[in-house]
């Protein structure tokens, strides 16, 4: 894309409202593009001022209670006390609600969770479409990817059920799906993945927890009793299976 058409992305990418390609379109051209870049951080800027004067104190805020105990006399002092709280907290939340009750979101880090989880729901809804490796091909893409081996996750009761190369946001990455009875989990590992993503990531059903650099682990239920034992494994795999 060339600057125009991304300038005219940048404000629904500050509020996290435009789709996971176009995400990923705008984030990597301002990687590489100094002028939109401050473009969009003057944006942001002008919406954090905006977001300053929301939090200004409103004079006469007292005045207002006293009139609103005043014009419902007479009545006793605990019902007074009551509406006068309501009126505060009516107040408070008018000027301070929506920077309290909504926190930001990283729009890369939603869109990249998005990705991967249609990637899992493709393998569940599309079983015949997907293209799965046989044993050599895996071979070489795990000698690709800097694997000597496939990760044994078989201390935590999950066995390799496949392979496929899947493409979230245009990326391509290697997935290993595991299997434990009616449970799947599905290890994205990739070295040409370079953006930082961390801290585990709940959506949909879903949990993402990070690996390192070179791997992302997806586990496709947010039950899953033992996950913490499986993330240890997964990273100690990773590690001792890394060239």
């Amino acid at each position: 894309m060339e600057c125009k058409d991304i300038q005219k992305l940048l404000n629904p990418f500050i509020d996290d409202e435009l789709g996971a390609q176009d995400t990923f379109s705008v984030a990597e051209h301002l990687d590489n593009c100094p002028a939109c870049l401050r473009e969009m951080e003057a944006m942001r800027s002008l919406d954090e001022q905006l977001r300053q004067i929301g939090r200004t104190p409103i004079d006469g805020v007292e005045e207002l209670q006293d009139r609103i105990l005043d014009s419902i006399s007479p009545q006793s002092w605990i019902r007074r006390w009551r509406v006068a709280g309501i009126a505060a907290a009516v107040l408070f939340s008018l000027v301070l609600g929506r920077q309290i009750f909504s926190a930001p979101s990283d729009p890369e880090t939603a869109a990249f969770s998005a990705a991967l989880i249609a990637e899992v729901q493709l393998n569940n809804t599309q079983p015949f479409s997907l293209s799965w490796l046989d044993p050599q091909s895996l071979k070489d893409v795990l000698r690709e990817e800097g694997l000597e081996d496939v990760p044994n996750l078989a201390p935590a009761g999950f066995h390799l059920e496949g392979a496929r190369l899947s493409n979230p946001l245009s990326h391509m990455f290697l997935q290993l799906v595991y299997r434990n009875k009616d449970q799947e989990v599905s290890l994205f590992v990739s070295k040409r993945w370079n953006r930082p993503f961390s801290g585990v990531v709940k959506r949909d059903g879903f949990s993402i927890v990070p690996l390192g650099i070179r791997a992302v682990y997806l586990v496709t239920e947010e039950t899953l009793v033992n996950v913490g034992d499986m993330r240890e494994l997964a990273q100690e795999e990773i590690d001792a299976l890394s060239a």
